[in-house]
């Protein structure tokens, strides 16, 4: 979203922020990954030519997170934050934990190319935890996945579009996009859970 096109348009109209309930919206938490229905916050209203208030069509303003309490801004089909993408993940070492939430946080405010080079990043923390060897290039890693059995055959073309889309990211002229920025942290889930979270729910 244009946040700069947005504040214009909302500071030169006859919306403004109010402080009573608001007309109920339903989204997905981008803070607690719930899905809520929420009527607190600060909505926007419009005044006519009395001077009476109204609520804005479409619904919008901040709204209230009914389970973590945490503000969303919602105005027209737009969310700030989005919903991160994906799902926490257990049983992750730390530095691994923390690079893939970092993904999952840069898809909730749109940086889609942020998501691929982290993405590939993570992928390189997890073959070293894994076993391989630190400071080698990124087709190291990929084999090191597939010829120690951490990826299965049919895994190959999605690792390797991963470096693909990483190597585009860092060296090349692009912008990433939502779609491949969902595939991305969707293989780098399940990745994680084969070799993480499986095996530590059956050592339970």
């Amino acid at each position: 979203m244009n946040v700069l096109k947005y504040k214009y348009n909302f500071l030169n109209s006859s919306v403004h922020w109010d402080s009573h309930k608001a007309l109920p919206a339903s989204y997905k938490c981008s803070y607690c990954g719930t899905f809520v229905t929420s009527a607190e916050g600060l909505p926007l209203v419009k005044k006519d030519y009395a001077g009476n208030e109204f609520f804005s069509e479409p619904s919008g303003g901040v709204y209230i997170c009914t389970n973590c309490k945490y503000p969303t801004y919602i105005y027209q089909d737009e969310q700030v934050p989005l919903s991160r993408f994906g799902e926490s993940i257990e049983y992750l070492p730390e530095e691994v934990d923390k690079i893939y939430e970092e993904a999952r946080d840069s898809f909730s405010v749109g940086a889609y190319t942020a998501v691929m080079l982290l993405c590939r990043k993570l992928l390189m923390h997890v073959a070293v935890d894994l076993g391989a060897d630190e400071n080698k290039n990124f087709i190291y890693y990929v084999n090191y996945f597939e010829t120690e059995g951490y990826i299965s055959k049919n895994a190959r073309p999605w690792v390797d579009k991963i470096r693909k889309l990483g190597n585009e990211a860092n060296h090349e002229i692009m912008v990433g996009n939502k779609e491949d920025a969902k595939k991305i942290i969707e293989f780098s889930a399940m990745l994680l859970k084969t070799n993480y979270e499986y095996p530590g729910k059956i050592e339970d």
